[in-house]
C-alpha cells in the first residue's frame, strides 16, 4: 500500500496533496482529502495472515514512530518497506532491524545508480521496480547479490507470466485474483 506520513499519521493513497489546501489530485482527477487511518487497523486485519508490504511515499524520521508501535501492536507481523525517498530507507536501516527494506526504482536513471552501487550497500533486502525497466539480467544479477525483486504496477496477464518466468519474487498489481489465476497462485 501507497502511504503518507501527515500530522503523524499515516495515509493510504496515490494521490498527491494540494497544500495548503484538503485537496489531493492525480494526473486526471481532484479529489477531497480522507481521513488518516491507523495502520494497526490493516495490521489487525490481515491477522496474521499476510505479509504488510508499505511503499512510503514521504515522513523520513515521521514513519518509525508509526511502524514501530504497529510491530509492538503485532509482535508476529512482518512489514517490508519501500522507498524512492533514499533518506526515508536509511531511517529506517537505522532505527527497524525487523522491517525488510527494498529500494523503489521508477526512472531508469534512479535504477542506474542503484545497479552501481548496490554491491557496496548491505542494507536492503531487495529492489522494489517499476515492471517496465526489469530485464532477466537485472533480477539475474539483483539474485546473485542475494536480493528480491518486487516488481510493479502489472496488471496485465501475460506480463505478468513474463515477469514470473525470469524470476521476479513478487508482484504489485491492481487486479490480484487475475494475475494469481493467471500464475496459477
Amino acid at each position: 500500500m501507497d502511504l503518507w506520513v501527515h500530522h503523524g499519521r499515516f495515509e493510504s493513497r496515490h494521490e498527491r496533496a494540494l497544500y495548503p489546501l484538503p485537496l489531493l489530485f492525480e494526473r486526471w482527477y481532484l479529489r477531497m482529502r480522507s481521513p488518516s487511518f491507523d495502520l494497526s487497523e490493516t495490521a489487525a486485519a490481515v491477522d496474521g495472515r499476510a505479509h504488510l508490504f508499505l511503499d512510503l511515499k514521504n515522513g523520513r524520521k515521521g514513519v518509525i514512530p508509526l511502524i514501530r508501535a504497529t510491530l509492538r501492536r503485532f509482535p508476529g507481523l512482518h512489514i517490508s518497506a519501500s522507498s524512492s525517498d533514499w533518506p526515508t530507507l536509511r531511517v529506517l536501516y537505522d532505527n527497524l532491524d525487523d522491517v525488510d527494506v527494498f529500494y523503489s526504482m521508477a526512472v531508469p536513471e534512479r535504477l542506474d545508480l542503484f545497479l552501481s552501487v548496490i554491491e557496496r550497500d548491505t542494507r536492503p533486502v531487495g529492489l522494489s521496480c517499476r515492471a517496465t525497466l526489469l530485464t532477466p539480467a537485472i533480477i539475474e544479477r539483483m539474485h546473485a547479490l542475494g536480493l528480491r525483486v518486487v516488481a510493479w504496477t502489472v496488471d496485465e496477464r501475460d506480463q505478468a507470466r513474463r515477469l514470473a518466468s525470469w524470476g521476479v519474487d513478487a508482484i504489485t498489481t491492481h487486479k490480484p485474483a487475475e494475475i494469481r489465476e493467471a500464475l496459477g497462485s
